[in-house]
């Protein structure tokens, strides 16, 4: 599976911007930042839009950054994980993941979990693959039947996220 991503770093400055992306998009990873109540008060904005302009079988993954922030002695959290998690349930999202991206703290967790989800909505037959729309591109449903693929953690020990 190939996945192609689109970071619209979720600045309202570039909202009208992002919001052409989110046309035909399988999966979204709504991240927030950890130590900033304020980006996660913008998750429930985003989401609506996402749920206005995307597919209605979306999947949604629900991502809590900057965990190494939260886990330092001087703890900057302020979302609580019981607080995301019960967003996340509140608001259909299907999974909360915390994550560090200076680390690679479950990173890659986050997207394997989006791509199996988009992976079993192909399987159920959730999408026209014939239709470019759909965000999904790939031969008919009817050349897969039979055809397993198994995902598998990848994840390398040794450090470095992104920046």
């Amino acid at each position: 599976m190939k996945l192609s991503l689109w970071d619209t770093a979720g600045q309202e400055t570039y909202k009208s911007v992002t919001r052409s992306y989110f046309r035909g998009a399988s999966g979204a990873l709504l991240v927030f930042d950890l130590s900033r109540r304020t980006t996660f008060q913008h998750v429930t904005d985003w989401l609506n839009d996402l749920r206005q302009i995307a597919e209605p079988d979306i999947v949604v993954v629900l991502v809590g950054n900057k965990a190494d922030l939260a886990a330092e002695a001087d703890n900057k959290r302020e979302v609580t994980r019981q607080e995301a998690e019960d967003w996340a349930k509140r608001n259909g999202v299907l999974e909360y993941v915390e994550t560090s991206a200076k680390s690679g703290e479950n990173v890659e967790k986050a997207f394997m979990r989006v791509a199996e989800r988009i992976y079993q909505n192909i399987q159920a037959g959730k999408y026209d693959l014939n239709d470019r729309r759909s965000g999904v591109k790939g031969p008919s449903a009817a050349g897969m039947p039979g055809r397993q693929v198994k995902f598998t953690d990848t994840t390398r020990s040794t450090g470095g996220g992104c920046c």
